[in-house]
């Protein structure tokens, strides 16, 4: 009946992993602290009688885990760091820009969570956390009026909401998705009307916070994101049709008739 483990080959763990998971066992019992640097990686091969091929693969894993930060220059080597938003906003991005998730997903997933949210910073809210959302409004109002429109500053609102949850995981995940969703919007046409309707509706939301209105809240939230997915379907269609436009190689800097590069541009039909 045993016969037949005899073909059965168990892995045996890599010297990087063993490694690995005894320094991250060493920081997540805070053995090893926040800030503190890690020897060298010869003194860890040394003291662990181990190749440093293996001691740098293994901090390369704990740092693509956010458990280690590497730093350059005269003081620089890895240091113990905490696992951050940073990282799981990297994540996102890159399932974003490999094609693991799409706008739309992404718009899905903000029109479930986010009405919450804002209910639950209806409850939560202080009187900072309305100090911030009012300045950033302010902010954004000034722009808009001077024609400009400004991204970063959309997305922004939203993490402001998350922050007035009080929750740090809540925290985490809207810094995540502000960073792609700012990635996405990048690539969208946007108008100054779309940014008069956003704004608009950043007012209203503000309002419901100040008067702890909390389905108003939700209603308005759910709201926005139907308007959001419509812009950015405006935005494919547009995308399609420039795609469809023939391309041409032509030659910069062909006006003043030197030998500038060849390089490809569109060509629009008239």
């Amino acid at each position: 009946m045993l016969k037949s483990l005899k073909t059965v080959v168990i892995p045996r763990p890599r010297i990087s992993d063993q490694i690995g998971d005894e320094l991250k066992g060493l920081i997540l019992r805070g053995d090893l602290k926040r800030g503190v640097k890690l020897p060298t990686e010869e003194q860890l091969a040394t003291q662990l009688k181990v190749s440093k091929v293996s001691v740098r693969e293994a901090l390369r894993n704990l740092e693509t885990e956010g458990l280690i930060e590497k730093r350059r220059g005269m003081h620089g080597g890895s240091f113990v760091a905490h696992p951050g938003s940073e990282k799981m906003g990297e994540w996102v991005v890159n399932y974003f820009r490999v094609g693991m998730i799409t706008p739309e997903e992404l718009v899905d997933f903000r029109t479930t969570l986010e009405p919450a949210l804002v209910a639950l910073a209806v409850e939560r809210r202080t009187d900072k956390d309305l100090q911030a959302i009012k300045a950033l409004i302010d902010e954004i109002d000034q722009g808009v009026g001077r024609g400009k429109l400004n991204t970063h500053k959309a997305v922004e609102f939203h993490r402001l909401i998350g922050e007035a949850c009080h929750n740090r995981l809540i925290s985490m995940v809207m810094e995540a998705l502000v960073k792609v969703f700012e990635e996405i919007l990048a690539k969208v046409p946007r108008t100054i009307e779309d940014a008069k309707y956003d704004l608009d509706h950043c007012k209203k939301i503000y309002q419901t916070l100040v008067q702890r209105k909390k389905v108003k809240a939700q209603d308005l939230m759910v709201e926005h994101f139907e308007i959001l997915a419509k812009i950015i379907e405006r935005g494919k269609k547009v995308g399609t049709k420039k795609s469809k436009e023939p391309v041409r190689l032509v030659r910069a800097g062909r006006e003043r008739g030197d030998d500038s590069e060849l390089h490809f541009e569109r060509r629009k039909n008239h």
